[in-house]
Formats: C-alpha cells, sequence, structure tokens
C-alpha cells in the first residue's frame, strides 16, 4: 500500500500517558502522526483521502476498537497494536522506528529512490 495521506496514533482513553511519552515517543519521533484519543476525529476527514489508524490497546478494549473502525472506517488501512504492557508495546514501536517501517512491514519507495535503484 502506497503512503496514506493521513495516518493517525490512536491511543485509547483508558491507557496511562505512559503509553504515548514512553511507548511510542521514538515511533511518534520518526513517522509523525497525529496522535488522537477520539476516533471521531478521522470522520472530517475529505472522503477521498486515504487513511490509516494505527491503535494502541490492551487486550481487554482491542475487539471494541476493532469492531468501531471497522464499522465507521471501512476504507481506512487498520494497523493494530495489542499489548498489556508498556514495555512490549515499547520494543514493537522502537523496533518499527528502527526499521523505517511505519506499519511494520517495508513501504514501498518514493519513485525517486526507486529510480535511483535501477540506475545505480
Amino acid at each position: 500500500m502506497a503512503r496514506p495521506d493521513y495516518h493517525f496514533l490512536y491511543i485509547d482513553k483508558t491507557l496511562d500517558a505512559e503509553w504515548l511519552f514512553i511507548a511510542s515517543r521514538r515511533y511518534w519521533e520518526r513517522f509523525r502522526p497525529m496522535v488522537i484519543d477520539d476516533l471521531d476525529l478521522v470522520g472530517y476527514l475529505p472522503p477521498q483521502r486515504t487513511v490509516a489508524i494505527t491503535t494502541l490497546a490492551r487486550r481487554d478494549m482491542a475487539k471494541m476498537i476493532a469492531d468501531l473502525i471497522k464499522k465507521t472506517y471501512p476504507t481506512a488501512r487498520y494497523d493494530p497494536l495489542v499489548y498489556d504492557y508498556v514495555e512490549e508495546m515499547k520494543l514493537t514501536l522502537d523496533g518499527r522506528a528502527d526499521l523505517q517501517q511505519r506499519f511494520g512491514l517495508p513501504e514501498d519507495l518514493p519513485e525517486t529512490l526507486k529510480k535511483k535503484r535501477k540506475s545505480g
């Protein structure tokens, strides 16, 4: 999938501030998603724009959040991260930042880099 027009990092309201400031600090510094705790904000985007929503949640809230996103924003790229401990979430998000993998997988290269690789 190409890079989305908008990327949100949804942090469930049941999580403490350490989930943002400790677990996702390096991820946010690398990718700069818009941090939200209210999914209603996504609804204000123009419908023709592509959206990705990375969610941070514990197991007890993950299914409810997944159901809500799939029902309300069916065209959004949904990237769920489900961990019960801040330290585990931090390992995953730091790994994504280190590998430059916003969604845990290699992303498409920008056209300029593709051309450089072909010619070089």
